[in-house]
């Protein structure tokens, strides 16, 4: 595998559609909702910036971890990492994450200099949180934050930009549209933290799974898996969404799936394979339910 390979895996691409999906979201939502005519120029920018940012949280997550020994070669499925395996150094890791923040504030700039400052608060709170997900002082991952910093920057917040992007005001709109997203991402993260509890414990941080206990944690995701559903149809009926989007039931049962596999696993730790997969189904989940959503919003603008 050459150097660019490794890179290329390190950012971790296929977990994109958490990132990219509500950057597409947003500029759909401000043609259908705003009424203005889609910036395709930036439109693809502001989702390849999505993807930027979410690469560089990624590598810089590893290398903290690695730092910290939260990941270790007892860390299971994606999370572990290339620093662990050796396939890339920490250094390595810390300059491709360097590259991509310096990347990220060049295309921040670029979109205040389209939007106006209004965009700024969104940007700004973005990235410090993304930054200080796992760099100190803020080490909001290890403090049982994280749940709350993706709901709030990949599900809330990138839309919410996307969206001011293309219509040059902020609104509550396109934040209605990123919360069933929102809750699908934070499921994503929640399913990690679900399988990582016992070496997340050794590694003395704090996850939400690991204070709610596996019991409740599995409840608690179930519970976020028809939380996004109900407000979608919730959304539809209040005439906040168009109708289109209840295109998303179609994924329905893909989150069935993913439900039974966490009830029907006993809360314990001897039943790693379901822990295992699970961030993996629960990521393709959140990918059809986006790409539905995002495919009923570009058939209401075109047509």
């Amino acid at each position: 595998m050459s150097r660019i390979q490794t890179w290329w895996q390190a950012t971790r691409p296929f977990s994109f559609p958490a990132s990219v999906i509500p950057a597409l979201l947003g500029g759909l939502v401000a043609v259908v909702h705003a009424g203005v005519r889609l910036k395709v120029g930036d439109y693809i920018l502001a989702a390849a910036g999505a993807a930027a940012v979410h690469a560089a949280a990624n590598l810089l997550a590893d290398y903290f971890d690695f730092r910290t020994g939260v990941d270790s070669v007892e860390t299971q499925g994606a999370s572990r990492g290339m620093l662990v395996s050796g396939r890339m150094t920490p250094r390595e890791a810390l300059l491709a994450s360097g590259l991509l923040w310096l990347l990220t504030g060049l295309l921040a700039a670029y979109f205040v200099w389209r939007a106006g400052a209004v965009l700024l608060p969104v940007i700004a709170g973005g990235l410090v949180i993304g930054a200080g997900y796992t760099v100190a002082p803020l080490k909001l991952k290890y403090r049982a934050l994280g749940d709350a910093c993706v709901f709030l920057t990949f599900g809330v917040g990138i839309t919410l930009g996307a969206y001011t992007v293309q219509a040059g005001h902020l609104a509550w709109t396109p934040v209605f549209y990123s919360l069933p997203i929102a809750v699908l991402i934070w499921a994503i993260l929640h399913s990690n933290n679900l399988r990582d509890i016992e070496t997340d414990r050794r590694a003395r941080i704090r996850t939400l799974a690991m204070l709610l206990g596996r019991d409740r944690s599995r409840r608690l995701y179930v519970l976020l898996l028809a939380a996004a559903y109900a407000l979608v149809v919730g959304f539809v009926l209040a005439g906040l969404y168009v109708m289109p989007a209840l295109a998303t039931l179609l994924s329905l049962p893909l989150a069935i799936g993913a439900m039974r596999q966490v009830v029907d696993t006993e809360a314990t730790p001897a039943a790693p394979a379901a822990w295992v997969t699970l961030d993996i189904r629960t990521a393709q989940l959140q990918m059809a339910f986006g790409l539905l959503l995002v495919v009923a919003l570009a058939g209401r603008a075109l047509f």
